[in-house]
């Protein structure tokens, strides 16, 4: 049976004010693939030049589009990571492995957050609805709110780091042993020490952490598109 996909890191919800404006562009496509076929050869519709109210909403629809692909990238590793103490089996390679390489792929894409940011500031600067001498200050403040995350990413992703912890330990020695072909049993009781069990405890340990670090990103994004719609209103 399928596991149900849980959302565990909050979508980016498109900005209300210019609904109404994005729902323009469905006739334009539908216009554009009557004209032109399906655009296979070049992966886009080529809608042509459209006016004001539809080029912001195009502009937010984009950057919320961008930013929710990622999230469901993140989602993604999360369900894999919290799935891997059971699914481990149908599996081929270590888990141990397996376990690292879905940390360091969390932070890979995590760290496209702040790519997608300075390509909105950007933008945003070269539409008018921000000053140019304010886009690096936009990028530095962005950096600066994930700077823990971003040193964690780059060292997991660029260095050789050394896990620490108890739950580390344990996966390390554990999954060392099964790599290896053996298995560790408690001298006392005679109870084999399953790499399942150490699996569920670090997998959700880190799972329930990146969690909470994904949705500290998408409130801030919340905001920062609704500081952006607020902006274009005014502008």
């Amino acid at each position: 049976m399928r596991r149900a996909f849980v959302k565990e890191i909050e979508d980016i919800p498109y900005p209300q004010d210019h609904l109404e404006d994005l729902k323009r562009l469905v006739p334009l496509v539908i216009e554009t693939m009557e004209r032109d076929g399906l655009p296979i050869e070049s992966g886009s519709f080529n809608i042509g030049r459209v006016d004001e109210s539809l080029d912001v909403a195009l502009f937010f629809f984009r950057w919320v589009a961008e930013n929710n692909k990622l999230i469901e990238n993140l989602n993604m590793v999360l369900s894999d990571m919290r799935a891997l103490p059971t699914d481990y089996v149908l599996l081929n390679g270590s888990p141990k492995t397996r376990y690292y390489l879905l940390v360091r792929t969390y932070f890979n894409e995590f760290y496209r957050f702040r790519d997608i940011h300075s390509q909105i500031v950007k933008a945003a600067a070269d539409r008018g609805y921000i000053e140019r001498d304010e886009v690096p200050l936009a990028r530095k403040a962005f950096h600066d709110a994930f700077e823990g995350t971003i040193a964690l990413r780059n060292n997991l992703v660029h260095g050789s780091p050394t896990w620490k912890g108890q739950k580390h330990f344990d996966l390390n020695l554990v999954g060392g042993a099964l790599e290896l072909g053996f298995a560790l049993k408690d001298i006392e009781t005679g109870e084999i020490w399953k790499i399942s069990d150490v699996l569920k405890d670090v997998c959700n340990h880190t799972a329930d952490g990146l969690r909470d670090e994904g949705n500290r990103m998408s409130s801030l994004l919340k905001n920062l598109v609704r500081i952006y719609a607020d902006l274009v209103t005014k502008s």
